[in-house]
């Protein structure tokens, strides 16, 4: 659900505030708007530089899945090698997720602008 902004609020910054806040937003990949937002509502702010490699590898190991079941429905039987593949990655997203609860974890709770 998109909501509709009719509103405007007017701030004034000096030029290293506002490079400063353009700068965390960023970090966060958020626009100023949804920046200043969040930090309005007391959000945490959280920036995972590994969820991307742990969506692509999560994306590797369907792939692989639909392959071997896709043998497996053929021939009755998968290889060893698809089998150790999969475990394989199975153990990164285990160590991407386990350094995401790291970030998660060791964040700190308040806000800094």
């Amino acid at each position: 659900m998109t909501r509709l902004k009719t509103e405007r609020v007017s701030l004034r910054f000096s030029h290293s505030e506002k490079e400063k806040l353009s700068s965390k937003a960023a970090e966060a990949r958020m626009s100023m708007s949804q920046y200043l937002l969040a930090l309005s509502e007391q959000k945490k702010i959280i920036v995972v530089d590994e969820l991307p490699e742990l969506i692509r590898q999560i994306i590797k190991i369907g792939t692989n899945v639909n392959q071997i079941a896709m043998v497996a429905n053929t021939h009755k039987s998968v290889s060893q090698k698809q089998i150790e593949t999969v475990e394989s990655q199975l153990s990164d997203i285990q160590n991407l997720l386990g350094n995401l609860i790291d970030v998660i974890k060791n964040s700190k709770d308040e806000i800094e602008v």
